[in-house]
């Protein structure tokens, strides 16, 4: 589980819910180092600040869907930005920050199950 996010708090909270269902995560703090996470390691499923320096969450999952390698991955969107477009503009699920670690857990789980039946 690779967790694309500035906010060191919040990744170190996501982090820990998800590696408590028993996922291995990687943390990247902006686009940059989440490219270089992707080259070095592909992950099953992304979790992807939108607002961050050096590249955004929206610039970097574009180069994501634009790559034959990762477009694949499930991405999901976590962002404390009040858009309601933002699902269909970035094309992925939204969690909305402060993030409701229940509904995390289900997203994380319901992405993991159905790439192992792949």
């Amino acid at each position: 589980m690779l967790i694309v996010e500035d906010d060191s708090d919040v990744a170190l909270s996501i982090s820990e819910v998800v590696s408590s269902l028993g996922y291995r995560t990687i943390m990247a703090r902006n686009g940059r180092e989440a490219m270089c996470a992707l080259d070095d390691d592909p992950p099953d499923v992304m979790l992807v600040d939108m607002l961050m320096p050096h590249m955004s969450g929206s610039e970097f999952l574009g180069l994501v869907r634009r790559s034959s390698k990762w477009s694949r991955i499930p991405r999901v969107i976590i962002t404390g930005t009040n858009d309601p477009m933002i699902s269909i503009r970035e094309d992925a699920p939204v969690l909305f920050k402060p993030v409701d670690y229940v509904s995390l857990a289900q997203v994380v789980q319901a992405y993991c199950e159905h790439g192992q039946q792949m």
